[in-house]
Formats: structure tokens, sequence, C-alpha cells
């Protein structure tokens, strides 16, 4: 039979040699990840013997019992062996009647098994698959079969078919078969319709396509260099590149300047462009930001903008709250307390350290600095200590794994990382926050030089009305991993102690 439902894409390897074909029909899928489409599965050669291989690779929209034309290589697993690894498959149907019955019966219709198979095929014969494509509703024809059961089985091929449709479109315009998979994930049957018309969509709402992959299928599809959502699709690339470089915000006639550059446009077009989205005010925020006797005209991505006002507004917050969960301290006789911790440690605090013990117990949010070997890590035990001792709900926690497992040893007592301790989940939501915050009493975070903007935001939520946050660090030292140098900003804010 000479239809097919091709799915090409899969390039060759990164030495350029071409794929092994291997013809073979899918016998069961051992594992099938729904978001990538990464699919480990047992395959029948049509030549080769009775013995089953192992195929693996990305098998979006192929079904049990399907013959399958493989494009990939042989590999070697470790551990289990010979294996196929699929860089692209197409669907070759079936051209017998027996081969047409398996085909149908093989589950990959729902509602179809062997003996509706069977019986559709003795009415249709070789026609069969034509005839479900084209006019599913003559399956009414066939004995046995009602209307609402052929309705069901038309719907159900439809449905597979359309898979392959989507994915053999994405491909045609250069999509990997990997992306494909995230695109119609991301958009199902609509997929077509997305990538001919706001390609640019997929770099906002499709894990793994930036700017410049979802140009290079824009210009597939026939967008205009020009187009206003290219040029508005850049200007959010080259915030986001700033941001990677540590940016909350550019200037707009640097960002302007930055995009003419990337796209060889005219700076009317793109200012024009700009305008526009900071207009919509959705995904591009204009600000005038004071710098000095001056201001700004500050353009920033939208979750910068609002993480920068979050931060600065919860911080405000925790300064000014009436609770105070360490309010023991606030009448506490300094000079027993620090006798106490003499004793405990046999080493003495020197009077900036014991000033920055005071500061911690009774600010609700404090700064702790200095360069290696000015005592902060002595300074954080105490802390931690009398606090302790007062019966307070004391958390350690560090932006990385190293950082919090060395404010372990230093204090004796468990830290952890941030994204663990806020619970962080994929795509960035915490479970602690301003509704369900954190049930502590005193926060310390160590290396804060690393908190980015958006990290300190959601660190900041989670801290319950009343509970002291000492954040502790040189920025000299480990600069932030993301946009903004929280650290710096709070170390020049007045109302910081």
């Amino acid at each position: 039979m000479a239809e097919e439902q091709r799915r090409p894409g899969g390039a060759p390897g990164g030495d350029g040699v071409p794929g092994t074909v291997l013809e073979a029909v899918l016998e069961r899928v051992t594992y099938a990840n729904e978001e990538t489409g990464y699919t480990i599965a047992r395959a029948s050669p049509a030549r080769g013997g009775p013995d089953l291989v192992t195929v693996v690779g990305p098998l979006l929209g192929a079904q049990v019992g399907e013959s399958l034309s493989l494009t990939g290589r042989w590999s070697s697993h470790p551990k289990y062996g010979r294996q196929f690894d699929v860089w692209s498959y197409r669907t070759v149907l079936p051209a017998t009647v027996q081969g047409i019955e398996r085909y149908l019966g093989s589950g990959l219709v729902k509602g179809v098994g062997p003996k509706t198979a069977a019986k559709i095929v003795a009415h249709f014969g070789t026609a069969t698959l034509d005839v479900i494509d084209a006019d599913p509703g003559r399956l009414i024809e066939v004995p046995g079969l009602g209307p609402k059961r052929t309705k069901a089985i038309g719907a159900a091929w439809e449905e597979q078919r359309a898979i392959k449709e989507v994915m053999v479109f994405l491909q045609s315009v250069d999509v990997s078969t990997s992306l494909a998979v995230r695109v119609y994930k991301q958009y199902g049957d609509a997929s077509i319709g997305v990538v001919k018309n706001e390609p640019y969509r997929l770099a906002n709402e499709v894990w793994g396509i930036g700017f410049k992959t979802a140009d290079a299928i824009a210009r597939a599809v026939g967008v205009p260099e020009d187009s206003p959502e290219r040029i508005k699709a850049a200007l959010q690339y080259t915030l986001s590149q700033a941001s990677d470089g540590g940016h909350c915000f550019l200037p707009a006639p640097n960002l302007v300047a930055d995009t003419v550059e990337l796209l060889a446009l005219p700076a009317r077009l793109v200012a024009a462009a700009l305008a526009e989205l900071a207009e919509a005010g959705e995904r591009v925020i204009a600000e005038d930001v004071p710098v000095g006797d001056a201001t700004v005209p500050a353009r920033y991505l939208a979750p910068f903008f609002h993480a920068e006002r979050g931060l600065a507004a919860g911080l405000l917050a925790l300064l000014r709250t009436s609770e105070d969960r360490l309010g023991v301290f606030g009448g506490v006789d300094w000079d027993k307390a620090f006798a106490w911790l003499r004793r405990r440690t046999d080493a003495e605090l020197a009077p900036e350290q014991a000033e920055a013990v005071r500061l911690a117990l009774t600010e609700r949010v404090a700064v702790l600095t200095g360069g290696p070997g000015c005592g902060k890590s002595f300074t954080v035990s105490s802390i931690v200590a009398l606090a302790r001792a007062k019966g307070a709900k004391v958390m350690l926690a560090a932006p990385t794994g190293r950082a919090a497992k060395r404010l372990a040893e230093l204090t004796g007592f468990e830290a952890r990382t941030l994204h663990r301790m806020l619970e962080l989940r994929p795509g960035g939501d915490a479970a602690y926050d301003r509704d369900n915050p954190l049930d502590v009493d005193l926060l310390v975070v160590d290396e804060s030089s690393m908190l980015d903007t958006v990290l300190a935001n959601k660190l900041v939520k989670a801290v319950p009305p009343g509970a002291h946050l000492l954040l502790v660090g040189d920025v000299d030292q480990l600069p932030s991993v993301g946009a903004g140098e929280v650290l710096r900003d709070l170390l020049a804010a007045p109302a910081i102690p």
C-alpha cells in the first residue's frame, strides 16, 4: 500500500554519518515518557529472525502493531545490551488483507480488537484503511457495528492520525523530533495553527525553545523579517540575555540599540515595537528608575519587574510588622547571654561580633557581611546557639548544596539548600509562600551574595510575619546566579541594619 505517514527529522549523529534503516513491527512499549515522547519498546524486525529487538528514542504517535521504518543506529547499552537508537520514523501501512487485519486489531484504534478487525477487513478488503481514513461513516455497513460504535472508531482513528499529521508538519519546518514532541504536548491539535500563525509564542510557552529557534521556524513558515511580532520577540530575547548577565532591566535606548544590532533592522521599527510592548504591559514593563539625581527609562521583562517590587515590599513588611517571634530577646540580659556563650565555646565575641548578635536577634531583617577571616562563622554559630537556647525554631539554608553543607558543619545543625527548603517545583513555584509560610522563628541564609532577585523574592514570601531573617555573605565573593545583586543592594539600603 503506497500511503504512508511520514515522520522525518532526527538528524544524523554528530559525525554526520547517515543512519541505518530498520523495518520492524512495534510489538510492545516498555516505557514511554508522555512529556518528551522518549520511548523504550520491543519490535519484531521484518528481516533477521524471530527475536525481538529493543528500540529507544522519540516515538510519539507510534502504536503497537504498526509497521515502522526506523532511522537511527545500533548501539550497545552497558546494562541492557544491543539496541537501536531511533532518530526518526515513518509508519508504513500494510498492503495485504492479513497485514491490515493484524494492524487494525492490534489495539491501535480504541474499540477495535481482533474480532472486530476481522469483520471490517472481511467487508472492505484491501480498501479498509482508505475507507476508515476518508469515509469512516461507511463502517456502518459492517454487520454488528452500530452508529455509536462506528462513530467511536472513526474518532479514535482521527485522533491517532492527527498526532502524526502534526508531527509531520513540525518536522517539515525543521523542528527537531524532541522539540516537536514538546510543541505537540503544549498545543495538541492546534500545533499547526500556532506554528504557522504565531510561531514566536513558542519562545515564551515551550520549554527548550528560545528566540533563535522560534525565529528559524518563523522564517520557514514565511514570516517577514520586519514583522512586528518578530521584533517584539527579539526585544524580549535581548532582555532575557541581559538577565543572564545579571541585569534586571535595560535602559530603553540600550535595548533598542542591542535589538537593532541583532536584527539589522531600522531603529524606528524596533522603537515602535517596544512602545507597543510597553503599552500592553504584559511581557515588558516600563518604569522610570531613579539613578542619582536623574531617572532612567527602564524596560523589564515582567517576571523580573514583579520579583523586584515583590522583594522590596516583602522586606518592608517584615521590618514593619508589630509581631516578633523572638520577642524574648527584647528584654534579655546581654551580659549574662554573652557570659553563657563564653562558657559554652571557650571563646570571646569581639565587640563588632557581639553587636551583630544583638542585631540579628532583635531586628526582623539583618545583614551580616565581611571578608574571609572576619569572624562571620563564629558570629552565626553564636546567634544560632542563643536562639535555640530560648527554644526558637531555627532554619539554616544556602543557595547551593556545598554552602549548605559548610553551614551545617560550622553550626552543628542541619542546613538545606533554598530550593529544598522552599520545595521549589519545576516551573519555579514554591510549596512555601505568603499563603503557606515556613514554621520558623529565625532563618539564616549563608552565601547570600548568590541570591538573585527572583529567588530572594520567593524566599522573603515564605518568611512568616514576626520571624527574623539573617542574610550572611560577602559581596566580593560568589556572585548571584541570576539577575540582580540582592546582597549589595541591601547593604546600600538605609532601612536594613
